[in-house]
Parts: C-alpha cells; structure tokens; sequence
C-alpha cells in the first residue's frame, strides 16, 4: 500500500461538494448552490489546505487533506479528510472511495498510543462513502499534538481491513483558521 498526498486539483472541486454532509438536514439549499459555485480562496500549512468562501451569513471555511490511495483494491481511488466547524464544535468528515463495507463504519486513532475515534457513515454520493464524527476536545487536542490520524475502513468483501495515515503537519495552524 502506498499513499501520497494529492495536489489542490481536487480542493475546488470536492471541498464543497460535500459541504457538511454530518449536518446536511440543517442545510439551506441557496446556501449550498451558492458555495458549490464559487470558486474557494485556499491557503496551504504544510499537508493541509483550508478554503473559504463568501456567504450571505459570512464566511464559511473547511480545511482537508486528500490522498490518492494506490493498491491493488482500491487503485486510483482517493481518501479525503475534512474538518469544519459547527459553533463550537468541530466536525471531521472522511470521504472514502466506493466499495467499502458500510456496516462497521470505520475507525480513527491519533498516533500509536491514541483513543480508537469510532465514526460512522453517513451517506455515499457520486464521489464516495463519507463517515463523520463529532470531536471531543480531546480527540480536537490529540490531533493538534498528533503527527498522523490513522483511518481504518473494510472494503467491500474483504478478508482485512485497510488503513491509511492522514498527515496532522500543519493541522493546528490550519485549525486556528477556521
């Protein structure tokens, strides 16, 4: 298994595609075809890439990393983790390729030595399966000391798990801009 870490290509196109899909039933559909077609301002801290846009209610950002994953049951696919935030919550989305098990949702740790952040799916669109989840402060604290967020998903029919490390260089300062 190998994974490395996309460039922007993807950010415009996918960053608000999926724009809170954890809260999409509180969502204002203007709101949301207004943010799919603006193109987002981004700016780039180390692996992580935050965009924002104009909305009538201010300005609404996102940050996220996507990587391409490359073996043999998911070629060419990608994984995308994003992190926004909802008053004073912060909501991670993980948008993983279709084909995957739906059933055990998928797990998160930070580090080694990390809790397991369990997440379930909340929907499968066009661009794949995403899960979501909640972070506590402390899960929000691991990260911002963490080096990598292991992410842990079953694909479809498969007799072991695959797990893929998201890079948290440059998640803190990333953070302080949303």
């Amino acid at each position: 298994m190998y994974i490395r870490p996309l460039l922007s290509a993807l950010v415009p196109a996918l960053l608000f595609a999926l724009p809170g899909l954890a809260l999409a039933q509180q969502a204002d559909p203007q709101m949301e075809e207004q943010m799919q077609q603006q193109e987002p301002e981004t700016t780039t801290y180390q692996d992580w890439e935050v965009a924002c846009i104009e909305t009538q209610g201010g300005e609404r950002c996102r940050m996220q990393q996507t990587l391409q994953i490359q073996d043999e049951q998911a070629q060419g696919a990608y994984l995308q983790a994003s992190l926004f935030r909802d008053g004073d919550s912060y909501i991670i989305e993980i948008l993983l390729p279709l084909g995957v098990d739906l059933r055990p949702g998928i797990l998160m740790q930070v580090d080694e030595d990390g809790e397991e952040i369990e997440a379930p799916y909340i929907a499968c669109v066009e661009q794949g399966c995403v899960a979501g989840h909640e972070l506590t402060d402390s899960q929000f604290n691991a990260m911002q000391g963490g080096r990598a967020l292991t992410v842990g998903f079953w694909p479809l029919h498969g007799e072991q798990p695959l797990a893929f490390d998201v890079s948290l260089m440059g998640f803190t300062d990333a953070s302080e801009h949303l």
